[in-house]
């Protein structure tokens, strides 16, 4: 997706609470670039550097215009430039996830890689604009996330929430971020679900093969229209605890296997939570997290420990 101008606006939403640190670091999930829509979004550039007390003027270069999608979206040009310049102009030490080799990138597969120990809690900003919905291992594209961040850091995903069904892998929904929080505790900053105005027929590609199974399906999607949506989520990592990954299953529910008690312990066992937060854990927790930190610090696939 790109660093756009509705991450901008957002950036300048949290920096005005106070919530961004200034000079901190800054790990983007995926190297990112700069959209069309954040060129040219003169303005709300030079707000930033005036907010973060910009070390250097960001030079913004022209827009490349190279077409509107099937989906009412601007295309992007692969030549756009990369959004490391701007977070390093804005003061912010930058450093990306990615296995692309761009500039300052770590080597992670957010399939199946850890983060090494020497970068766990390491970060006060953390971006997924637009990455994660291109990896299958969900469950450990947010684990890294999780522990890249610091705790006290902001946490900022912007992904696609519906349409754009030749994208990517996944779209989100408001509830994936709602149990992803309580899982962790995560301090809610912002969210925003939207869409765009236009409808737009369902790709032919899927119809195409949708027919040679169900011809009669096929055709009525031929009449169906469908939107792009997005979702914008801000957290907060309240905690320096492990990783909970989330459940769905209603507040409340109680766990008579002993293995889920512990693996989903911030939902199955809130008191323990509770301790937690009041800094008085239990020397069973303490140990779950030990053995947690031990059996993480192996091999990340990328030769890094």
């Amino acid at each position: 997706m790109g660093v756009n101008s509705k991450d901008l606006r957002l950036l300048l939403k949290l920096a005005e609470r106070g919530l961004i640190k200034r000079r901190g670091k800054i790990v983007e999930i995926g190297a990112q670039q700069l959209s069309n829509d954040f060129l040219r979004a003169r303005n709300l550039v030079q707000k930033a550097e005036s907010t973060f007390a910009a070390e250097h003027a960001f030079k913004l270069a022209h827009p490349q215009f190279i077409g509107i999608g099937v989906d009412g979206i601007e295309l992007q040009s692969d030549t756009m430039p990369f959004a490391r310049d701007f977070w390093t102009a804005l003061g912010f030490t930058y450093a990306a996830i990615d296995v692309d080799g761009s500039p300052d990138s770590i080597a992670l597969d957010l399939n199946v890689d850890e983060v090494p120990r020497t970068l766990r809690s390491e970060f006060d900003l953390v971006t997924n604009l637009g990455t994660t919905e291109h990896v299958c291992n969900q469950l450990n594209a947010f684990k890294v996330i999780h522990d890249l961040a610091a705790p006290g850091a902001v946490m900022i995903h912007h992904l696609p929430g519906g349409g754009g069904l030749d994208h990517g892998l996944f779209n989100y929904n408001p509830k994936f971020f709602w149990v992803l929080a309580r899982s962790n505790d995560y301090g809610w900053l912002y969210a925003d679900y939207s869409g765009g105005p236009d409808l737009y027929d369902i790709p032919k590609d899927i119809r195409d093969f949708v027919s040679e199974y169900e011809p009669a399906a096929a055709a009525q999607l031929s009449v169906q229209k469908i939107g792009t949506y997005s979702i914008q989520i801000a957290f907060k990592k309240l905690h320096d605890i492990p990783f909970v990954p989330p459940i769905d299953v209603p507040t409340g529910t109680k766990a008579s296997n002993a293995e889920l008690k512990w693996r989903y312990w911030t939902v199955f066992q809130p008191n323990l939570l509770e301790a937690v937060k009041s800094g008085r854990a239990p020397a069973e927790l303490e140990a779950l997290f030990s053995t947690n930190e031990v059996e993480s610090d192996g091999d990340n696939g990328t030769g890094q420990h």
